[in-house]
């Protein structure tokens, strides 16, 4: 009896472990497809796939490495230490750091020790300076420009020094001979020999690459002086100066050359590689009452070369004098009031146009609403609104003082400038489609403390500054815009006084001139 019930038992027990044994393969199945498919896979879609910033960069890779400068890291980096500890820490006398430096291009075994004299200037004040205006002359590519480059990163053994192509980008836009041509950059040294020095003295800078063919040295230096007015930006000019003269000529040519530079006199061609870029630094240094010192003048006879065939090399650092020295609040009230236009610039130009079509149209006045814009536009702020018709001034109105809002004061000037402008007639609607506008935001006003009239035109920033000048109740106004116009500071200033209602000639020390900068925006951009 108990033989038979365990006999029946068995094949039930058997069928339940061949049943368990299939439901367990079945689990590893499952697991090891849901490892495979999910677990082994990223979390994000492919759909959402966007490229990492540095896939797609874009590299200036050196050309020179090797040949002008050592190719491996290490060597390159105790080489130009060296460089730097044999000249030293260089102070000036006024405690400010350079706003210009002039360095040689040439291989390091020649020129680097004069370059390092100028780099070591720099080394007490790299925390502040982020920005490298990098100017040298094309030896490979010719022709009339002067030649940009948007590439993200220029290379070098040591790393990637990082292009600012805000201000690449600016440069070119805002004048027309600047262009970006990164071709044009691929071979040329002149720039390339700076870059060791700039990544071990200013680590944290950005460079804006610029080379130069046959252009004007005017035209270089007018592109790069409200940049070079920041505080946080200098000018580095590479250059050397004269060719393949022996020993003794070289150094009476060159000697010429550094007295020309000191005295703020053109360089010749002749006289150097790079006086395109010399010739720019004076005309910027006259402008902002920068001051050079020589640091080292050689030639590469001095430096082990052949005596009959030499290139000289100078090294300057361009200081400024106390009173040139930024206008800190004007400063900061400008890159407050780019902040300010970045954010609400379509705000801005709105409530112009409507002002402008409602003055024209139904020569009614319009009041912007608060529910309409961003309150931040209805802070008070003093604007200036032009209007022009083909290029043409059609009307200008603004207010010095910040009395209202900013709003509010965009569209009662561009009102008036529509239809108050007593130097024109009012406008049509039927010259609407051809008007541009454009506001001008104003900083507040720094009185100008002067000796005479010259001492005036020393101490203001031409293409810069803005002016008021006030003789008892006798005024004139000229925006920074004027400069376009009047761009000789002797021409500018008489024409204020005209303005004013006073001879072009009349001066008295009486007379109360204030500064101020302005922050444009345009229709047209």
């Amino acid at each position: 009896m108990n033989l038979k019930k365990t006999t029946n038992k068995e094949p039930r027990q058997i069928s339940r472990y061949i049943l368990w044994g299939c439901v367990g393969i079945a689990v590893l199945i499952l697991n090891y497809w849901y490892w495979d498919k999910y677990l082994s896979a990223n979390s994000g879609y492919i759909t959402n796939y966007q490229v990492r910033e540095d896939v797609l960069a874009q590299y200036r890779n050196p050309t020179v490495a090797g040949i002008f400068y050592a190719a491996e890291p290490e060597k390159l980096s105790k080489s130009i230490d060296r460089y730097l500890q044999q000249a030293g820490h260089f102070q000036s006398g006024r405690g400010y750091h350079p706003k210009i430096i002039i360095v040689p291009h040439a291989g390091y075994i020649y020129s680097a020790r004069t370059a390092g004299k100028a780099y070591a200037a720099l080394q007490r004040y790299a925390p502040t300076i982020k920005n490298v205006l990098l100017v040298g002359p094309s030896h490979f590519y010719g022709g009339q420009g002067i030649y940009l480059s948007d590439s993200d990163y220029f290379s070098t053994p040591l790393g990637n020094v990082a292009v600012n192509k805000q201000i690449v980008y600016k440069l070119a836009a805002d004048n027309q001979l600047f262009g970006i041509n990164n071709q044009a950059h691929l071979k040329e040294h002149s720039l390339e020999v700076q870059l060791p020095f700039i990544q071990k003295v200013l680590p944290k800078a950005k460079i804006i690459p610029i080379i130069y063919g046959n252009a004007p040295f005017e035209t270089l230096a007018f592109g790069l002086k409200k940049f070079l007015n920041r505080p946080d930006t200098i000018l580095i000019v590479s250059a050397d100066l004269s060719h393949y003269h022996d020993y003794d000529e070289a150094r009476e040519q060159d000697l010429l050359t550094a007295q020309k530079i000191a005295r703020g006199q053109t360089v010749e061609s002749h006289d150097s590689c790079g006086a395109t870029g010399i010739n720019a630094a004076l005309l910027l240094a006259k402008e902002n009452h920068y001051y050079p010192q020589m640091l080292e003048l050689i030639n590469s006879g001095d430096s082990g070369g052949d005596k009959q065939r030499v290139v000289g090399y100078g090294a300057w650092s361009f200081y400024p004098d106390a009173v040139s020295q930024p206008q800190e609040q004007l400063e900061k009230e400008t890159e407050n009031l780019e902040n300010f236009s970045r954010l609400y610039k379509e705000h801005l130009l709105q409530i112009a146009q409507i002002s402008l079509e409602k003055a024209v149209k139904y020569g009614k006045h319009y009041s912007p609403s608060r529910r309409s814009f961003p309150e931040d536009i209805f802070d008070k702020g003093a604007v200036f609104v032009t209007l022009k018709k083909n290029g043409e001034l059609r009307g200008c109105i603004g207010s010095i003082l910040p009395t209202m809002s900013v709003a509010q004061n965009i569209a009662d000037n561009a009102y008036a400038a529509a239809l108050s402008d007593k130097r024109f007639l009012p406008v049509e609607e039927k010259e609407l489609p051809e008007i541009t506008y454009s506001i001008a935001l104003l900083t507040n006003f720094e009185k100008v403390e002067y000796k005479s009239e010259q001492d005036v035109l020393n101490k203001i920033k031409a293409g810069i500054d803005g002016l008021v000048i006030r003789d008892g109740d006798r005024q004139g106004v000229f925006l920074p815009a004027v400069w376009k116009e009047l761009p000789d500071k002797n021409n500018f200033f008489k024409h204020l006084k005209i303005k004013a209602g006073m001879n072009p000639n009349y001066w008295n020390n009486r007379i109360n001139v204030y500064r101020f900068r302005t922050v444009e925006v345009r229709n047209e951009d």
